[in-house]
């Protein structure tokens, strides 16, 4: 969970140093769902627009913790211009990637899209953060099957070597905001 309130802090002070265009706000459900939202399970265009954001070096292997690149954004022509441009943080440990986005997520204002990746092969964890308090988030992600508590890791089943969890609290950076997180300890 550090890793996510600093790649937060970052990408705060990052995204305040880039203009946005204000177009207001666009429906990303059809690009940003869970199949199984019980489990932390992307819908297939939510994994492979993850999977687009961070590119793999395959020449990295002088030092394979440094094998994780920017990536780009996967969506559709009409949902591209909501998202800005893919940032990635190198850590001590660690590598963390972030979009600003000025989309909504399950009718919830969707501010950023986070990933972090540890180095040594560990699995990594992403983070929906919105625009939101707290409260109102808990509320629509419970509506809409996730099993949250608020500043808790819910474990998602047995662990096979990880324990997957999914976790909701507010932004470290933006008491305002919130964080969705699903990741393994």
């Amino acid at each position: 969970m550090r890793a996510v309130f600093a790649t937060v802090a970052i990408a705060a002070l990052v995204s305040g140093c880039m203009p946005r265009q204000s177009i207001g706000p666009v429906a990303l459900d059809a690009l940003l769902s869970f199949e199984d939202p019980a489990l932390c399970n992307l819908s297939p265009e939510t994994a492979r627009f993850l999977q687009a954001m961070v590119a793999i070096d395959p020449d990295a292997v002088v030092d394979p913790d440094r094998h994780l690149r920017v990536g780009q954004i996967a969506a559709p022509a009409p949902l591209i211009r909501v998202f800005d441009k893919v940032e990635m943080t190198r850590h001590d440990g660690w590598t963390s990637f972030a979009v600003r986005t000025s989309g909504t997520m399950l009718g919830l204002p969707l501010y950023a899209i986070h990933q972090t990746y540890p180095e040594g092969g560990d699995p990594g964890e992403f983070s929906f953060e919105f625009a939101a308090p707290v409260a109102a988030v808990f509320s629509t992600l419970r509506n809409n099957g996730f099993p949250v508590e608020i500043d808790n890791d819910v474990s998602l089943g047995e662990p096979d070597g990880y324990e997957r969890i999914v976790s909701l609290q507010e932004s470290p950076d933006a008491p305002q905001r919130s964080l969705l997180t699903c990741g393994y300890r």
